[in-house]
């Protein structure tokens, strides 16, 4: 079949209106479609804001929408800064960037490349190439359009920016200038929801741990008081958990028992040194005096906080007895607080099993054969089951915690939370030789893995909780540690002493910047950290291991 060339038709000015008709539609057609996308863009974000995923997981969300965006022409290149106090952006979320780029990105100062220009305006900025903008250069670069989008508090201060790559030479988009900034408002609501929370929970951990250190620091002045050990308080709230965990009690309130435990003496603070420190046996009169550090220790734990109404209930009822016999309100069976009951115990087995300036520590049978015969006169029969069930861990517990064994110490706490994909390890060469030091110094790098892993996944709270615990045991590490310096009349002592200082300085400053920019997280407070232990471990504290290898070596009997 010979098929015919045909003619281009001619238009009349029907077909030039139909054309014109038809153009009018597709951009119509267009403009509807990158308005149903932006809005489906913009209602995706604000779904993101909802979902129980972590801040890190939201922002790698957001930016996926931004990156995808049809009619934008964004090469699958993004970035999402968070601003910290220093007036520094800090690369939080990247897509597609090159690592060499990640690595020159990592933080930027305010008025640096495009970003940092976006965030000391406070304007979104838009390049078609970035040229002679973009202060970082790489081999290998190639030329690209940006937009830099800054995200502003209600005080417009800058939180952060948007850091979009785009095709080079791109034409913008009728509407894109619109929607970068609702982009902008979008985000920087989510941003600030988060930093919200977190600076309140924020608060709250700090606020929560400073209580526990001011009742802990009052138990400390009750011992200071007694004839009673730190070592007692340790082992008595770690046994009355595990007596607590055998019986049933939930997760909750085993924490709120080992927490509200060490307060079972406070009230020994109100009554007289004469009495307290009386090395011989107490008169009637006087015993009946020291029961009263039940009712005072109730008196000054007075408030409405759950872990001051459980360590009031502890130091109020930790002497009554299942019979009624006990003191100070004669209380019987289940009439006695369950708390109460489980302390009576774990006082009582730490007390015979430890030795005291009056008395020496009795065989552990003995001590089972007493607690076992007291079993429904003096205790709970079903929580000396308990204990008897539970020994192995009562017992482990008692070497942890041995008066005289500071070189396991750090063991329970270790074992609390392992910590998988360390970014430092344990090695031989950080060892100095020193027992009881190198066992601490393992706990204190467990706790700098923990921050680094809370780092990478941005996890504020975790790195809050972790700085908080690391500053408490860095300073029982670093009293201890000094203490036996002193002891063996180390010459370096007191430079020793500055660096510790150091150290809690910049750990504190740490957690002050993140409780004031708790989106600011960067992988500089694990990497001081590393640095700083493996330094100090491998100059300080090797200079000490060796002085106590030359005193060694110069005892006579050394060897």
């Amino acid at each position: 079949m010979q098929v015919k060339e045909q003619s281009a038709p001619c238009l009349s000015d029907g077909g030039s209106h139909r054309l014109e008709r038809r153009k009018r539609d597709r951009e119509t057609g267009e403009r509807f479609g990158s308005e149903w996308e932006m809005k489906t863009a913009i209602s995706c974000i604000l779904d993101i804001a909802l979902k129980p995923i972590s801040f890190q997981q939201q922002l790698n969300e957001v930016l996926d929408i931004l990156v995808s965006i049809s009619w934008l022409s964004v090469e699958k290149k993004g970035a999402i800064f968070i601003a910290n106090n220093h007036r520094e952006l800090l690369l939080a979320v990247q897509h597609g960037l090159p690592p060499q780029l990640q690595e020159q990105c990592a933080k930027i100062p305010f008025g640096c490349c495009l970003c940092g220009k976006a965030a000391e305006s406070g304007t979104v900025l838009f390049r078609s190439c970035v040229g002679q903008d973009h202060e970082i250069q790489f081999d290998g670069m190639v030329d690209h359009g940006h937009y830099n989008i800054p995200l502003l508090d209600s005080s417009e201060a800058v939180i952060g920016v948007i850091v979009l790559y785009l095709e080079h030479g791109h034409q913008t988009h009728p509407e894109e200038a619109s929607f970068m900034e609702m982009v902008g408002r979008t985000v920087s609501s989510i941003l600030l929801n988060r930093s919200l929370q977190l600076k309140a929970e924020i608060n709250r951990i700090r606020l929560q741990k400073a209580q526990l250190d001011i009742l802990h620091k009052l138990v400390a002045a009750s011992e200071f008081r007694d004839n009673e050990t730190g070592e007692h308080i340790k082992r008595m709230s770690q046994y009355s958990v595990i007596i607590g965990r055998k019986v049933g009690l939930e997760d909750d309130r085993l924490e709120l028992l080992e927490q509200a435990a060490p307060m079972h003496d406070v009230g020994k603070v109100g009554i007289s040194d004469q009495i307290l420190l009386k090395p011989g046996r107490l008169t009637a009169e006087e015993f009946t005096t020291v029961q009263q550090h039940t009712v005072i220790g109730a008196k000054i734990l007075s408030g409405n906080h759950p872990l001051i109404e459980a360590s009031r209930e502890i130091a109020l009822t930790h002497h009554e007895k299942w019979d009624g016999s006990g003191y100070p309100q004669g209380l019987v069976g289940e009439a006695i607080p369950l708390f109460g009951r489980i302390c009576a115990l774990a006082d009582v087995f730490d007390a015979l099993t430890t030795k005291r300036p009056y008395k020496e520590p009795w065989p552990l049978d003995e001590v089972l054969a007493l607690i076992t015969k007291d079993a429904g006169s003096h205790f709970d029969p079903a929580l000396v089951d308990a204990l008897l069930d539970s020994l192995p861990e009562i017992l482990e517990v008692k070497n942890t915690y041995s008066d005289t064994n500071s070189s396991c110490k750090a063991k329970k706490a270790l074992e609390q939370k392992p910590v998988s994909n360390e970014i430092l390890a344990w090695q031989d060469d950080l060892s100095i030789g020193v027992e009881f030091i190198d066992s601490q110094h393992k706990y204190l790098i467990n706790l700098i893995n923990r921050v680094h892993l809370a780092t990478e996944r941005l996890d504020t709270k975790e790195i809050v909780e972790t700085l908080i615990d690391m500053n408490a045991y860095a300073e029982v590490h670093f009293a201890e540690e000094e203490e036996l310096m002193r002891q063996h009349g180390y010459p370096g002592l007191e430079a020793h002493i500055r660096l510790h200082q150091g150290f809690a300085r910049q750990a504190e400053t740490f957690l002050n910047e993140l409780e004031a920019a708790p989106l600011a997280i960067t992988s500089e407070v694990s990497r001081y950290l590393m640095e700083w232990l493996v330094k100090h471990i491998q100059k300080a504290d090797f200079q000490y291991g060796r002085f106590i290898e030359e005193q060694a070596a110069q005892t006579p009997d050394a060897g």
